[in-house]
């Protein structure tokens, strides 16, 4: 297989999401063995694990940046992608060599057939095989879905990282956030410290508690500073730039520089090439790309748009999970928004999004792609408007710039 076949395999393996998530389960025995079955590289390495319901990607990118700028080799798993696979897999800026991947799936095919593993326990484990074979110095690991089962729970962290607690994937972690924090709070391990970047009356006591139950150091985060010289847009990442730099002091054998870790901040989508993060894609009319997909993560991205002067439209889709209809009861109702069902099996139907927006009175039209939305958005558009796209990183791939 080339490169394209073998993305599509791993994008279409029978244990992959399906519609109504029926054979996705939370679990790590699977990666465990697949890991043994490779020799376990995951004990060559050094981890920071990264969790959290908003924000984690991001803080897992300005700890890289940071990290790059004390001149390490800093190895990057985190998901999910927008253009292409290999966004999840990075060292440094580069990311990994698609040769890697084709080899990697060529020589543990049958395995991964006969185990009937899931894409994210391939894409995890074939990172941690990458980043032994190119030697990093520190891996920097991004929960993928809560945290106590996730298949990136197998490792030994230098320190662990919990960036805010939401709603999110209620299926999963549960219907209340003291239910979902118990979840996330399953990263963290005995005498390691533990880094909490936000937190309330709620989440406080699930933290301590499993830090108590596990004999370990927990750390909140001062969140005062509220400014500083980064190319990452929206005032929201200045939480995350604290978090990160947090998490980074508590691993002692760094001996960290404050002039490099500020360099590290003005500079961590150059360094890291995050993309996706309140993301200016197109200018006159300003075009933002953002991967806000939850009710918690989009409310900070409208409270972002209320410092924007002129029109603001919203091209919206996402995916059909529990209660996600619920974001649009926070959609600003000045705004006019754009519907469309991104070309994926786990999209939420265009009716179903529409009944609700009929429902709560909602400025809206709906078209079958997200590249129409655009289209559409972009022709009723002045210069100095903005268009927000937003709701499910599907979206991006599928609209067309270059021909608008």
């Amino acid at each position: 297989m080339d490169y394209k076949e073998t993305i599509d395999w791993l994008e279409n393996i029978p244990a992959s999401f399906d519609s109504n998530y029926r054979s996705y389960k939370l679990k790590l025995g699977s990666v465990v063995s697949f890991l043994n079955f490779l020799g376990n590289p995951q004990k060559s390495l050094n981890f920071i694990h990264v969790g959290g319901t908003n924000g984690k990607g991001s803080t897992c990118h300005i700890i890289s940046s940071i990290l790059q700028e004390h001149n390490f080799q800093v190895g990057l798993f985190s998901s999910p992608h927008i253009y292409d696979f290999r966004e999840r897999i990075k060292i440094n800026a580069d990311l990994i060599e698609k040769n890697f991947i084709v080899e990697f799936v060529e020589l543990n095919k049958s395995y991964i057939i006969k185990n009937n593993l899931s894409f994210f326990e391939i894409s995890f484990a074939l990172s941690l095989q990458y980043f032994k074979y190119k030697k990093v110095d520190f891996s920097v690991i991004e929960v993928g879905l809560g945290g106590r089962l996730d298949s990136t729970n197998i490792i030994s962290p230098l320190v662990t990282v919990i960036t805010n607690i939401g709603y999110d994937h209620k299926k999963f972690l549960g219907n209340n956030l003291s239910e979902i924090a118990n979840e996330k709070a399953g990263i963290f391990k005995y005498n390691v410290p533990a880094v909490i970047g936000e937190f309330d009356d709620v989440t406080l006591k699930v933290f301590n508690d499993q830090a108590e139950k596990i004999d370990t150091n927990i750390f909140y985060v001062d969140q005062s500073r509220v400014n500083y010289e980064t190319d990452l847009r929206g005032t929201f990442q200045y939480k995350n730039i604290n978090t990160a730099i947090f998490a980074l002091k508590m691993i002692d054998s760094l001996n960290l520089e404050e002039s490099k870790v500020f360099r590290g901040i003005r500079n961590v989508c150059f360094n890291t090439k995050l993309i996706g993060r309140w993301d200016v894609v197109m200018k006159n009319p300003t075009v933002i790309f953002d991967v806000a997909h939850n009710v918690n993560s989009l409310q900070i991205i409208f409270n972002e748009l209320k410092n924007i002067p002129g029109s603001i439209k919203v091209i919206f889709g996402t995916l059909d999970k529990i209660d996600q209809l619920e974001c649009l009861d926070i959609f600003p109702k000045q705004y006019k928004y754009y519907f469309c069902e991104a070309s994926v099996n786990r999209s939420m139907p265009i009716k179903k999004l529409e009944r609700y927006a009929n429902k709560i009175n909602i400025n809206y039209c709906s078209f079958e792609t997200p590249n129409l939305a655009f289209q559409k958005a972009l022709g009723e558009s002045k210069i100095n408007d903005t268009i927000l796209v937003t709701g499910s990183t599907y979206l991006f791939s599928q609209i067309n710039l270059e021909n608008n």
